[in-house]
């Protein structure tokens, strides 16, 4: 009787674990080079995300800038001087990274509700030449 209660119990636990791993943090590696984002992944599901993002490029520092929004991903609004308006319309803007150098792997923490989003880096000119990339989070 012991013995069929203990493999009751530990199946129950095995069965659980892939719910539990699916509630903590998420990390995902983001790779910025001249001029692309590049993510393992489109789609993440809602929650605590950790975005390691590491700049491949040998010349040049980026950033990493996430909105929500349901607009294409090339098709952000701009200001005056080509670069994505983060307070444009259509576009809300949840957080970013900055100056990140050369090699250098920076993380940014976030919480993500169900949407769309769009990653950028918005330095001057970046965003138009390609570096943006769409992912949506269920």
């Amino acid at each position: 009787m012991k013995r069929r209660k203990l493999l009751s119990i530990l199946a129950i636990a095995l069965l659980s674990v892939p719910f539990l791993t699916g509630c903590g943090p998420k990390n995902v590696k983001v790779s910025e080079k001249s001029y692309s984002i590049d993510m393992a992944s489109n789609s993440f599901k809602a929650g605590q995300i950790t975005f390691s993002i590491t700049n491949d490029a040998t010349d040049q520092a980026h950033e990493f800038v996430i909105f929500k929004t349901d607009l294409p991903e090339d098709q952000l609004p701009l200001n005056s001087d080509g670069d994505v308006d983060e307070n444009g319309q259509g576009v809300s803007h949840i957080d970013e990274v900055e100056d990140i150098q050369p090699g250098e792997t920076k993380e940014l923490s976030v919480n993500l509700e169900p949407g769309n989003y769009v990653a950028i880096c918005n330095m001057p000119g970046h965003y138009s030449q390609g570096m943006h990339f769409a992912f949506s989070v269920k």
